[in-house]
């Protein structure tokens, strides 16, 4: 198969085209060249901007793709330019989308007054209704959190009768090359020696629905060698969900972690420690549908992936912002102040 790519260096499009690679696929990144395309051997290039796209129309026609994979659509105005640029053209279409679509996402942010979504959500479970749900942390029109929001995406691309397109909703996604940190946060400061980590009552109760980015990877890739016959969507994620203090306590486990968490009552949390969400509303995922209907099953464990993940992060720490440095200083100084009040 030829497989290009619509941003392909950073995370989880660099694990796609390195799992395509691997399986002998042929694999072309379209990307704008902010990070090098690295570490995966046998992958062509064609640099230029997303908004722009069209333009590139020959070029991608040249390489001919049997399937595009869109990891960087944010936008009503990404579905477009992708729909202007292979409708007639492509015989399939990959949009990697995300599990925000779902109405826990709203109740969770406080973002809704609606009850309660029963989990774990499942493809047809009910989508949220405000749009734009990351306005609020964008800078300002410049920020693609300003504009960005999933559902009018899928809607355009589905609804598009000259292009098949399979949506993948992804959950939260860690592993290497995480430039989001979702093992980091608790690692960094097992790996600091603190004998303890403090998360409130709501919080260590809380379910995430995560997945292990070579397992997605993997998935994606499987689905391109099974030449599927008609559009869908699907929902990823790991088997197994866990509490946020499951998680944490797993990550103690691998690590060689000696300290314990601490669960404190939400009203007695440290100020700096405390977040805006409703962690009444679980988030996970039902992602069945996907194993039932292709037969695939993933291909790294729950403690294989947190192994990799770990030891991707020792060997590389990651480089935070200044900002992110004095919040997690901030953090740490309150949980050193609360441990020795107690």
């Amino acid at each position: 198969m030829r497989i290009l790519i619509i941003g392909g260096t950073r995370f989880i499009g660099w694990h796609i085209a390195s799992a395509l690679r691997r399986a002998g696929h042929s694999v072309c990144v379209f990307h704008r060249g902010s990070t090098p395309l690295e570490g995966v051997d046998g992958v062509s290039e064609i640099r230029g901007d997303k908004t722009d796209l069209p333009s590139y129309r020959d070029r991608f026609c040249q390489f001919g793709p049997d399937f595009v994979i869109d990891c960087v659509g944010y936008t009503e105005a990404d579905g477009v330019r992708l729909i202007e640029t292979f409708a007639g053209v492509v015989p399939w279409l990959i949009f990697l989308s995300s599990c925000d679509v779902y109405r826990a996402h709203a109740v969770l942010n406080r973002s809704t007054n609606d009850l309660l979504q029963e989990t774990p959500v499942s493809e047809d479970s009910p989508l949220r209704t405000n749009a734009f749900p990351y306005r609020n942390q964008a800078s300002g029109p410049e920020d693609w959190r300003y504009d960005y929001d999933k559902i009018p995406v899928e809607r355009t691309l589905l609804a598009h009768p000259g292009l098949k397109t399979t949506v993948f909703r992804l959950p939260a996604v860690y592993g290497p090359r995480d430039y989001q940190l979702r093992v980091w946060e608790y690692l960094r400061k097992m790996e600091a020696g603190r004998k303890a980590i403090l998360l409130s009552e709501s919080l260590n109760s809380w379910f995430w629905g995560r997945g292990y980015v070579e397992n997605i990877a993997a998935a994606i890739g499987y689905f391109v060698s099974k030449e599927p016959a008609s559009s869908a969507i699907y929902n990823l994620s790991d088997p197994i969900a866990l509490s946020q203090n499951q998680w944490v306590q797993r990550i103690g486990q691998i690590a060689g972690w000696t300290g314990n968490t601490l669960i404190v009552p939400d009203d007695q949390l440290p100020e700096a420690l405390k977040l805006p969400y409703n962690f009444v509303q679980n988030w996970t995922i039902d992602s069945s549908r996907f194993r039932q209907v292709t037969g695939f099953t993933e291909p790294f464990s729950l403690e294989e992936s947190l192994e990799k993940t770990i030891a991707w992060h020792r060997a590389n720490p990651p480089t935070v912002s200044p900002e992110q440095v004095d919040r997690w200083q901030c953090e740490d100084e309150a949980e050193d102040r609360w441990l020795a009040g107690r």
